[in-house]
């Protein structure tokens, strides 16, 4: 299988790369330089000039679509936030355009979203059959789903990933730095749910959607939720470290991030209802916590 992926340079991106070049598959990307020198071939594509090298769609049986800006780098200032947004819109449109124009198009198309669009949860529950939210990252993922939704391919998969757990990088490493120096607190009330899923189980998810006629979309994430202050709590056990600091308040933390806090303070309790058929290999917080650290 040939595989097209946009986005392949970041954490997700090269953990699907290197699991389906370890199988034997073919695997190019979509980057800001060309390069087709290396290992993956790096076709340009330039999503504000509208362009693609084509020869980047030879032979491509399947496009896996995680091109965005990451919302978790800072302050989202107004040019942030236009960022966040337009990098999803402009690229999902920028390939829906070439792949319309494919006399042999790719069978399948593979997007990531996101939980964001809850929004906040509460205690409550969501699963794919859940209302949207109304806050700046639901609005971005309903918009951002809508233009996946105009790709002229047969079979088009739409995952909703949660928080990724990963040493290699991501929300793992930033929560553990604290703990390691035995400062690690809980944030906000603590209470709050978040949905996560290991960089393992998520790049499996992926590629098992290309390989079994699936579609539609689903909800990339554990059975198993857990709160703020429990992971904090499970992490400090793992790493033999103390856990005695009060919480950090929510009021310290809108303070130095501004409405980026919302990514740390409000409560994402998502699971799935839909069979896609995937079988988890870490279940639990524990589990990726064993085989990460």
């Amino acid at each position: 299988m040939k595989v097209l992926i946009t986005g392949g340079s970041g954490l997700v991106g090269k953990d699907i790369s290197q699991k389906l070049l370890k199988r034997g598959d073919e695997v190019v990307w979509l980057s800001r330089k060309e390069d087709l020198t290396s290992s993956i071939k790096r076709y340009q594509w330039d999503i504000n000039k509208g362009y693609i090298n084509p020869k980047a769609f030879d032979g491509v049986d399947a496009v896996i679509h995680l091109a965005g800006k990451s919302v978790g780098d800072g302050r989202w200032t107004a040019s942030v936030k236009k960022e966040i947004l337009e990098s999803r819109i402009l690229s999902t449109r920028l390939l829906n355009q070439y792949i319309s124009q494919l006399e042999y198009p790719p069978k399948v198309v593979v997007c990531a979203s996101a939980v964001g669009i809850y929004g906040d949860t509460s205690d409550t529950t969501a699963d794919e059959n859940s209302s949207f939210g109304h806050d700046f990252l639901s609005d971005v993922v309903v918009k951002w789903e809508e233009e996946q939704q105009k790709i002229a391919i047969d079979r088009l998969v739409q995952l909703r990933i949660g928080v990724v757990l990963s040493q290699k990088g991501g929300a793992l490493p930033k929560i553990m730095a604290p703990i390691k120096m035995c400062v690690g607190s809980a944030l906000g009330s603590g209470d709050q749910w978040m949905s996560w899923i290991s960089l393992n189980d998520l790049s499996n998810m992926f590629i098992y959607t290309l390989d079994h006629k699936v579609e539609g979309v689903f909800n990339a994430v554990s059975k198993t939720p857990i709160t703020n202050s429990g992971i904090t709590k499970e992490i400090a056990s793992a790493i033999n470290k103390p856990f005695f600091l009060p919480n950090v308040p929510s009021l310290i933390l809108k303070v130095m991030l501004g409405e980026s806090a919302a990514l740390v303070l409000n409560s994402s309790k998502v699971v799935s209802s839909k069979k896609l058929g995937y079988v988890f290999e870490e279940h639990t917080i524990k589990d990726v916590l064993e085989k990460e650290i």
